[in-house]
């Protein structure tokens, strides 16, 4: 008899707690939906981009397709402020056409702020700010996204880096699709 009350107790924690873990709402913009669409549209339709990657200041183009828009966009995805640990860490200004998400001044988190832009409603593009610190290095990272009839056309990674041992560096990767 003790072990089927036993059996029975844990059963309903268990189911409680996995509804509890199904039940978190979206409290900000759904991007990490937004741009796993956008990946999957990419990946299906496969264009190519006239993609430029600066080194030491010196840029090098190259028209390429992209076989993995997934390691593509992943710092993008990365954006997604819908983390239970974010919850509550963002002041928003919100307009017809833009959400602005920012950082709190309390907080210590990497995505210091998004701006979505939307044109009736629909997501046409990104920009975010992220930093990461500790003993070993800083980076800052500014990306930027913009769509076209729906799909991504250009995209924009750029920041610095800096080791703990070393000069800080600047980084810049800019794609725009072939029309």
């Amino acid at each position: 008899m003790k072990s089927s009350i036993i059996i029975l107790v844990m059963l309903t924690l268990l189911i409680a707690c996995k509804e509890e873990k199904t039940s978190f709402i979206n409290k900000y913009f759904d991007l990490k939906t937004t741009i796993s669409n956008q990946i999957n549209i990419l990946n299906t339709k496969k264009p190519s981009f006239n993609k430029t990657v600066w080194s030491n200041n010196i840029p090098e183009t190259k028209l390429i397709k992209i076989e993995d828009w997934s390691k593509e966009l992943e710092l993008f995805v990365q954006t997604d402020l819908n983390k239970p640990a974010y919850l509550n860490s963002y002041d928003i200004s919100q307009s017809d056409s833009t959400i602005v998400y920012t950082l709190k001044a309390k907080e210590n988190l990497p995505v210091k702020m998004v701006k979505i832009y939307l044109q009736k409603g629909a997501f046409t593009a990104l920009e975010a700010t992220i930093t990461n610190e500790n003993y070993l290095y800083e980076t800052n990272k500014h990306i930027k996204m913009t769509l076209a009839n729906g799909v991504v056309d250009y995209y924009l990674i750029e920041g610095t880096q800096k080791l703990v041992f070393g000069d800080k560096k600047a980084f810049k990767i800019e794609a725009k699709a072939q029309k």
